[in-house]
């Protein structure tokens, strides 16, 4: 599914961030001059919100100007919760890591919309995985900047006592790295591989089972609700097929994924009106289904030791030759390729 990338928005945090990175050197190197950061806002009535693509524009000048691409690295690995606004301040408000980790799941599109993240229970190990429905380079660096930011704040929530404990078992990214390799390996410190099949930070449940130092669950709760209205405040500007295909993800059930009428209720719709507001975006019902169905196929491939067949009969088809044909249509690859290959990539 194409996703209309200036669609999405991002929060306004970055350009704090951004800013105070390059104020920083400014002061390191005092011949150096930048211009003061400007971006419009989103034309809705959200005004705290920006354009991924300004924002990306943006992440661009500055890596060129700084001759720095890995400059996410740097801002996250001295991150502050205050940083991240209310959601760093409810993160510090989180009973344990494994309820921040949980927040940023459900709430992380306040951060950034292009960003989907998703826990995943392999074992013993919770692979922390990050999905970018950008293909712009920029969208490289501000990755760096989430999961570098991910690591840092759980050792910051974990405090002073603890935080040597919060130990990641590997960092993965899908693009090559953006500059020496022993600079993530001081940052993350753990392996740090490249040019994988998604972009997740491994880190077992142990860890994830420490407790947050100073947390107040009645602060929590209240920040939670203020992130709610937020997020609903939000939706009014996420476009209608991205909601449609949330539906589907979220209602798989008995093998079947729901259809096209059950949609249209859901959201209180026609169907005429269902297939008219996908056809402004030049999309259809089935189109949607089809995305999902290869989002899911390849994350449990990718994720899990389900056998073929158990994969066929979740996402609602007919038999595993179709599963196997629809499959390679959308990667070129067999499951039985596709998984052997994500297998040798993270062995590498």
């Amino acid at each position: 599914m194409v996703v209309k990338m200036n669609a999405l928005t991002v929060s306004q945090v970055y350009v704090g961030m951004f800013s105070n990175y390059l104020e920083q050197i400014q002061s390191r190197y005092p011949d150096k001059h930048f211009n003061p950061i400007v971006l419009p806002t989103t034309s809705s009535s959200n005004c705290d919100r920006l354009s991924i693509s300004s924002v990306e524009s943006l992440v661009s000048f500055i890596a060129e100007a700084t001759n720095n691409k890995s400059f996410g690295l740097d801002i996250g690995e001295h991150i502050h919760p205050s940083d991240y606004g209310i959601f760093g301040y409810a993160m510090m408000n989180c009973s344990t890591l494994s309820q921040a980790a949980e927040l940023v799941v459900n709430y992380g599109s306040l951060l950034n919309q292009a960003f989907n993240v998703t826990l995943t229970e392999v074992g013993d190990n919770i692979h922390f995985q990050l999905e970018s429905s950008s293909v712009n380079s920029a969208s490289y660096i501000l990755v760096e900047l989430y999961l570098s930011s991910v690591v840092q704040l759980a050792r910051f929530l974990a405090g002073a006592q603890n935080c040597e404990d919060v130990v990641m078992s590997e960092v993965r990214f899908k693009h090559t790295a953006l500059t020496d390799t022993d600079k993530y390996h001081r940052v993350f410190k753990c392996p740090v591989r490249f040019n994988q099949s998604v972009n997740e930070i491994v880190v077992t449940k142990n860890v994830l089972s420490q407790n947050i130092r100073s947390a107040s669950p009645k602060m929590f709760l209240m920040l939670l609700k203020k992130m709610m209205r937020s997020v609903d405040e939000m939706n009014h500007n996420v476009s209608f097929s991205k909601k449609v295909s949330s539906f589907v993800e979220a209602n798989i059930n008995d093998q079947t994924l729901p259809s096209a009428p059950i949609a249209a209720k859901h959201f209180n719709i026609s169907m005429s009106t269902l297939k008219k507001h996908l056809h402004q975006e030049n999309l259809n019902y089935t189109s949607i289904c089809d995305d999902v169905r290869k989002k899911m196929a390849v994350k449990m491939l990718t994720c899990s030791s389900d056998q073929f067949q158990n994969i066929s009969d979740y996402l609602g088809f007919s038999n595993s030759s179709a599963f196997h044909r629809a499959f390679k249509r959308w990667t070129g690859m067999t499951p039985a390729e596709y998984r052997r290959n994500s297998v040798s990539a993270q062995a590498l």
